[in-house]
């Protein structure tokens, strides 16, 4: 086929992009790759996937014709003349520009935004739109509005490399279009510019799909089937109707004394203590007895002795201590919940729930918790602000004369007992409301709580407070010590990004006395070959390993060929942003109970690209942080702390060699590509190891940049087999992330949204996955 049978359009949509559309009329279904030239230089490449407005009104295939390219200006500022050309390809497609001419620009064919269905009746879009500007959206079926939302959040459009940072929103529909219909809806903005040149279709299911099918009779084949769509269409509601949402799937029940146990309520002065006694009067469990501590050190501290004599004395006969700060408002049924607690787990010793926040207004947001995270209670104390004790762990804890609540929670970990992690309980709803606190006093009060607890396990380590925005913060490091480590890079091509990274990484490199191993998968190009030779020369260790590009194999070979203490998976689309980054990773596996560390990955534009990873949303294991600049807290404030997560990425992830051994390295047969590293963590904690996340190591992201996206084109059928083997190997533990509530929602966004309805509120412990052994070939 010539360049000349393609439909091309290219233009310049500001000083440094440029966008355009090209397509085959003979053949609708290719997605053509292009390449921007700069004075006859490639320095960008593009599918063109994306939606052309100006296409889709002509009916033209799907209308996803569409690419553009985000540069910086400083790239362009000595260049004459901007071309493309197909990737590969030798002749020029389309007009050419110039770039010193007066005025070269088109109207931006990249529309003026974009809208996804993420299942049920939630929907996510953009906006093209000053920086400062959020204009509304409105969301048209019938030719009447029935939602709107403010486009005041960030995402990028564009590919990875050639991303346009643009103004988000997130738009649920009224409930009453879940009705099992099918439905069509625009989104037109507040200046009547239209995002949908064609409605988009869709069906929502009522509270549940599964309880939907139900309804047609008692036909286990069709409950089945309502259960998969559950999971594969999950329906959410937004964060701001959680009030409407409470009520609406409240669990409070009643009938339930048996679970009540004497209980003794101790808040912690600082707080209106009135209000606090007020909600326990309201509440349904009668059998309590209540004593305010007054400060020992300030705010937020009080004296162990009193807390001695109130148990002796008026609470002579609880059975079950519950802590808090004056002026949190419980639940009626937060007794009772915390009751069920340990009803539920008979070798329980502590028990928390979740917490709600008010804003300046008054009104009530959810704060939805994982269940025990270790690491998330040093540096947060998120499980320390509504819980409950046995009484005899009580007492045993008054010996480490702990003198605030942080250290009053964190002192039962103070042995090398890993059982008790599993004698934490967690009740996920809401247990209270928490009052205002002094983030900044109680940062300083777990910073030395964590440093006390650390040092009683004999653990080197420093704390310092930080800044939180709904809870306390502190950042803890632990003493490095010296091991030995290879990072590992595969590459095949792309000379530019390898030097990148390698230059980037330099730094902390030395630091860490680290070792370097490139992966070589092939590499055909003249100039990285030369380059490769090069790295060999001055001593870095270069691994041919010829072949289809199988990541996990590529990374087996290249432990097998090390020999080092730890190793370091990294993508060689890597960019360290800074030098500390490493020692920060090498901290965090300085625990023997850690199993792989993970990293802060940005994308250039500022987004975040990984920050964890989720299990469960669109039943399967989605990067967490995607909806939020670097720069953003995050959901209860979970971007600024160290936590546990179901997974960190493969891009860059710092394991024990003995323990990628010990579990079989990652999958090449069943995961060779997409989710080993999900696979391998996974199976690190199914022998007991934690998956530690940090946002102190912080590191630029050019995510797939060497080797495209997965879902697209011919490498879309493996991606789905290896997302079916995830599903079939570790399902019922994707439903059931510990790290993930089940109040939140499973469609494709993590920690962004509510889910309709819960999945099981039973209390629960944090224990480890179990894998479903598939034979071969299923």
């Amino acid at each position: 086929m010539t360049t000349t049978a393609l439909r091309v359009q290219f233009g310049r949509s500001d000083e440094a992009c440029f966008s355009g559309f090209v397509y085959d009329p003979k053949d609708l279904t290719r997605r053509l790759v292009l390449e921007l030239l700069l004075d006859g230089v490639p320095v960008r490449i593009a599918r063109a996937d994306a939606y052309a407005p100006e296409l889709a009104s002509e009916s033209i295939g799907d209308g996803c014709y569409g690419f553009s390219f985000a540069l910086t200006p400083e790239l362009i500022a000595d260049s004459h003349v901007a071309e493309i050309r197909l990737a590969n390809g030798h002749e020029a497609v389309g007009p050419s520009i110039k770039l010193d001419a007066a005025d070269e620009s088109i109207s931006d064919s990249r529309g003026p935004g974009g809208i996804e269905w993420l299942g049920g009746v939630r929907f996510r879009g953009w906006v093209r739109c000053a920086p400062a500007e959020s204009p509304m959206v409105r969301a048209i079926v019938d030719g009447e509005p029935v939602a709107e939302a403010r486009a005041s959040n960030f995402t990028h459009v564009g590919g990875i490399d050639n991303a346009n940072l643009v103004k988000a929103f997130d738009l649920h529909l009224p409930r009453e279009y879940a009705d099992g219909r099918v439905r069509r809806v625009h989104f037109v903005t507040e200046d009547e510019l239209q995002l949908t040149t064609t409605p988009l279709t869709f069906v929502a299911f009522p509270d549940k799909v599964e309880d939907f099918f139900a309804s047609f009779g008692e036909i286990e084949s069709e409950r089945l089937r309502g259960r998969m769509l559950d999971r594969l269409l999950p329906a959410s509601a937004p964060f701001n109707s959680y009030e409407s949402w409470r009520d609406r799937w409240d669990i409070r029940r009643h009938g339930q004394e048996s679970c009540e146990r004497p209980t003794a309520v101790v808040l912690i002065a600082g707080g209106d203590e009135e209000l606090s006694l007020q909600s326990l009067d309201e509440g349904k469990h009668k059998g309590w007895v209540a004593a305010t501590l007054p400060p020992l050190e300030g705010p937020g501290t009080f004296d162990p002795l009193e807390l001695r004599e109130f148990l002796a004395h008026e609470a002579a006969d609880a059975e079950i201590v519950v802590f808090a700060h004056a002026g949190t408002l419980f639940d009626v049924f937060a007794l009772q919940r915390l009751s069920e607690g340990f009803a539920a787990v008979s070798q329980a010793r502590l028990v928390y729930g979740d917490l709600e926040v008010c804003d300046e207004n008054g009104r009530r947001w959810p704060l939805a918790l994982p269940a025990f995270d270790y690491e998330r209670m040093l540096e947060q104390g998120y499980c320390t602000q509504l819980f409950a004790i046995k009484r005899a762990s009580v007492e045993a804890a008054l010996e480490a004369y702990p003198t605030n609540l942080y250290r009053m929670f964190n002192c039962h970990f103070d042995g090398d007992d890993p059982a008790v992690h599993s004698q934490v309980v967690h009740v996920p709803c809401a247990l209270g409301c928490a009052p205002q606190l002094d983030l900044t006093v109680h940062g300083r009060l777990l910073a030395q709580a964590s440093l006390t607890h650390l040092a009683a396990r004999g653990t080197s380590a420093k704390t310092a407070p930080q800044r939180g925005t709904q809870m306390p913060s502190a950042r803890v490091t632990r003493k490095l010590k010296r091991r030995s480590l290879t990072i590992i890079i595969p590459v095949r091509n792309r000379r530019t990004l390898l030097q990148t990274c390698l230059s980037s990484i330099a730094p902390a490199v030395a630091d860490a006395g680290a070792q370097i191993l490139i992966v070589d998968n092939d590499s055909s190009d003249a100039d990285m070959i030369t380059y490769l030779e090069t790295l060999q020369r001055r001593g870095t260790e270069v691994l041919a390993v010829p072949g289809p590009f199988n990541f996990a194999r590529l990374n087996n070979l290249a432990v097998d060929a090390c020999a080092s203490d730890d190793i370091l998976l990294l993508n060689n689309d890597i960019r360290a942003m800074d030098a500390a980054w490493l020692a920060e990773m090498q901290s965090r596996l300085a625990e023997a109970d850690v199993g792989a560390v993970g990293a802060l990955l940005v994308w250039p534009s500022g987004m975040v690209q990984h920050a964890g990873v989720a299990l469960g949303p669109s039943f399967a294991a989605q990067h967490i942080g995607n909806d939020r600049l670097a720069s953003d807290p995050g959901y209860g404030d979970m971007l600024r702390i160290a936590r546990e997560c179901g997974a960190v990425t493969g891009a860059c992830l710092l394991t024990r060699r003995s323990d990628y051994i010990a579990v079989g390295g990652l999958d090449e047969v069943r995961f060779p590509v997409n989710f080993n590293d999900v696979d391998y963590c996974l199976k690190l904690r199914s022998q007991g190891k934690r998956i530690i996340w940090t946002p102190a190591a912080r590191l630029y992201h050019h995510e797939s940049a060497s080797r495209g996206r997965d879902q697209f084109g011919d490498k879309a059928s493996r991606f789905e087999r290896e997302l079916r083997n995830l599903r079939s190997k570790w399902g019922e533990h994707l439903l059931e992330d510990p790290y993930y509530n089940p109040n939140l929602s499973l469609d494709a966004v993590p920690f962004s949204a509510l889910a309709w309805p819960p999945r099981v509120r039973a209390p629960r412990v944090n224990v480890p996955p179990a894998a479903v052994q598939l034979p071969p070939g299923f």
